[in-house]
């Protein structure tokens, strides 16, 4: 598959290719834009949020804890109140003597509830007694204890067999007269003579909706619920419209935090029937309840909803807004290359006198520049060739009359040979002998190469030329190994160097005479060359403007430079010629060519 995108965008034209560039340079940092955004934005949305519901549960902890305590205040103040006390712990055989105190005492009891009732939100105090004004006259406000409806009743069993004094019950454990729902919170009555001894129990009727308001308060997103557990983990009061109504849905929730519950403030992540919750809990002082917050996650991620659908937004206008934009931008950029390629096309067919016009200097404008110059040339070096082609025809002519040349010089040296030999003049015949010589090596029957020690057998009759003429004035050494000289270079490159030592070294001096030394070494796959002269050397400026500007060798016409830059071409820019040399100490010219492998 890749492979064939790939194919498929090497064949699309440079406009696309450039279209395609710029939407993937965009797209590509936006769409990573929004991915990180989003990533982020739900992090600190959850952060947000963990931190709101934080604050929220204690904020409804510390009203609950208030609204308890209230309550808690006024039973303790009931049940510690002296005309409470003296009531209660009064024998009913006092009232069977005397009717007239039951109306004083029940009088007496409603004026201290009637007291408590006005300065709380409590709906109604109910007071049992298992001795006094109850035993023979009851009513709503007073109840006997020693009843079996209620010694029988599970909140009595409870608060009984409980060590502390108050308890709080759901609405379940008790009916409503009126239809009202309440939360019930009742409290010991202890014996003066015997703490531990029970008395009796006042009840407050405290309305459920005051609980359910302070709940709701804590409800942070849509479906957040917030409960009130008691320690038998029976529910107590939820918020309005929570979906946590009964012991059973909730004890999923609870059977996952029960190594917590009770335990203090604690928030927990959990996956309950596929779903993600966020579940808090914290107690409540002084009672048996835990608070609970359930918030779904799917709700807190809906936080962050809403900006990321802004971003999302952003991101298409921007992408849509891109397009032309990079389409023209990449059709403007191609523009200029299509006349260029047409221009290339009309060259393909013969016309080079075409130019295409540039305006500014760009890497398109450079290109347009350099194909101008480069035609420019091209019809320049076309003239050219047409011009060297009619002086080739000439030259071929010359060449062939040339050829002759040699062998007329051969002949007239043996000639001028047999006519010394014939006329007893040695010198004359060992003179021509080592022309011939010279010049057969120099030719070599044309080729550009010769071995090394076939150079070195042309200098030595070069040499012995030079000593005919100089009375032996030059002394030739060669230390050149056997191997060396089987190697091939190019030809006439140590004779115009020796020449240069005789003539423009040795010559030079007072005496006019001098040892030519030739020195052969191969190391690190190059071969090396000395020609090292005893004459009258060269200063530092003269030896660094040898390679550059040449230096005259004869009327063979080779220079220095020339030697240098035929090695240089034939073998690379690392080999060719350098010189060392010091005014009065001579000259060492080195050659470096790379050995055969």
């Amino acid at each position: 598959m890749i492979k064939r995108l790939w194919y498929w965008f090497n064949n699309l034209s440079i406009k696309y290719k450039l279209l395609s560039s710029y939407l993937f340079l965009i797209v590509i940092p936006l769409g990573l834009f929004l991915l990180v955004n989003t990533v982020i934005t739900s992090n600190e949305t959850e952060r947000q949020a963990l931190s709101t519901a934080r604050r929220l549960l204690s904020q409804t902890k510390s009203f609950l804890e208030l609204k308890t305590a209230t309550v808690r205040n006024t039973l303790n103040n009931i049940a510690l109140n002296d005309t409470v006390k003296e009531i209660v712990s009064r024998h009913p055989q006092v009232y069977r003597r005397d009717i007239g105190l039951w109306s004083v005492d029940a009088t007496r009891l409603n004026r201290v509830f009637l007291t408590y009732k006005s300065n709380t939100a409590i709906a109604n105090i109910q007071l049992y007694m298992k001795s006094g004004l109850a035993l023979v006259f009851q009513n709503e406000d007073f109840k006997d204890l020693n009843q079996v409806k209620v010694t029988t009743a599970p909140w009595y069993q409870q608060l009984l067999s409980g060590a502390d004094l108050l308890r709080w019950y759901p609405k379940e454990y008790f009916s409503s007269s009126n239809g009202e729902k309440y939360l019930y919170a009742l409290r010991k009555i202890s014996s003066e003579q015997d703490l531990m001894e029970s008395i009796g129990v006042i009840k407050a009727d405290v309305p459920l909706q005051d609980f359910q308001s302070i709940l709701d308060q804590a409800v942070y997103t849509k479906a957040t619920a917030t409960l009130l557990v008691n320690e038998n983990l029976e529910i107590i009061c939820t918020s309005t419209g929570s979906r946590y109504q009964t012991s059973q849905s909730i004890a999923p929730i609870l059977a996952g935090l029960k190594t917590k519950v009770f335990e203090g403030s604690y928030w927990q992540k959990m996956n309950l029937r596929n779903e993600k919750l966020l579940v808090g809990l914290d107690n409540i002082t002084k009672s048996d309840w835990i608070l609970l917050m359930v918030i779904p996650y799917r709700d807190i991620l809906a936080l962050s909803v809403q900006s990321n659908q802004r971003m999302l937004l952003i991101f298409i206008l921007i992408t849509l807004a891109t397009i032309p934009l990079a389409f023209l931008i990449a059709a403007s950029a191609t523009h200029r290359l299509q006349s260029l390629t047409l221009q290339i096309r009309n060259v393909e067919t013969g016309k080079n006198a075409v130019t295409v016009p540039t305006k500014g200097n760009d890497e398109i404008d450079v290109l347009t520049r350099n194909f101008n110059n480069m035609l420019m040339r091209i019809t320049a070096l076309m003239e050219e060739k047409y011009r060297l082609g009619q002086e080739i025809k000439s030259l071929e002519l010359k060449a062939l009359q040339a050829q002759i040349n040699p062998h007329f010089l051969y002949n007239t040296l043996d000639l001028i040979n047999w006519m010394a030999v014939r006329t007893k003049t040695p010198e004359i015949s060992r003179v021509v002998e080592a022309l011939s010589q010279f010049y057969r090596l120099s030719l070599n029957k044309g080729e550009d190469t010769v071995t090394i020690a076939s150079e070195l057998k042309q200098v030595q009759a070069y040499v012995k030329i030079q000593n005919m003429r100089f009375n032996n004035c030059i002394r030739l050494s060669i230390t050149v190994p056997p191997e060396i000289q089987a190697c091939k270079i190019l030809k006439l490159i140590l004779q115009p160097l020796v020449e240069n030592s005789i003539q423009h070294g040795i010559l030079e001096k007072d005496q006019e005479t001098g040892t030519i030394q030739i020195q052969g070494s191969i190391e690190a796959g190059t071969i090396r060359l000395a020609v090292i002269d005893d004459g009258v050397g060269m200063t530092p400026e003269q030896t660094a403007r040898i390679l550059t500007e040449g230096g005259g060798s004869g009327p063979n016409g080779y220079g220095v430079k020339n030697i240098h830059e035929r090695l240089k071409l034939n073998y690379g820019e690392a080999y060719g010629l350098s010189y060392q040399s010091k005014p009065g100490k001579g000259t060492r010219a080195i050659i470096t060519i790379p050995a055969p492998k």
